[in-house]
């Protein structure tokens, strides 16, 4: 279908990417994420930075959700030491020599934004949504025009 590779069409800028590890707290992953108002997803790293998952900003709402109802619920029992390990799903990376094809189904079959590219198992980047879209629509010019 698609001849174009990642690379191709994968940003520079996305060299940039907010990283984690497992084993940090997840009021650090709060801060972090919060702290750049256009990360939609954080990456969790092992202690040699190889990628072992993700949180979207779905899984810290989530987080933030079920902390605060036992104070609805007046029944408060904070979970202590919840860490980044505890909140994160898996993630689907791909590299920048994979086809854009292959990006598009991982990014849909992990439900993903923010799809990680890496190298030898470490985080070098991102390519999110609209680098997918751009690609998309410049393999396809005839069709979207």
């Amino acid at each position: 279908m698609f001849k174009v590779k990642v690379k191709t069409v994968y940003n520079e800028n996305s060299g940039f990417v907010e990283k984690v590890l497992a084993s940090d707290a997840v009021e650090k992953v709060i801060a972090v994420m919060g702290s750049n108002k256009t990360t939609r997803t954080v990456f969790v790293v092992d202690e040699e930075g190889n990628l072992v998952g993700l949180i979207t900003i779905k899984e810290i709402f989530d987080c933030i959700f079920n902390e605060m109802k036992p104070k609805i619920l007046k029944l408060f029992n904070k979970k202590k030491d919840l860490k980044a390990r505890d909140i994160m799903r898996s993630a689907i990376s791909v590299s920048l020599d994979d086809e854009l094809d292959d990006a598009l189904r991982a990014a849909k079959a992990g439900n993903m934004q923010d799809l990680p590219v890496c190298k030898d198992g470490k985080v070098v980047g991102e390519l999110d949504c609209f680098e997918l879209l751009d690609g998309l629509v410049a393999e396809n010019k005839d069709y979207f025009e």
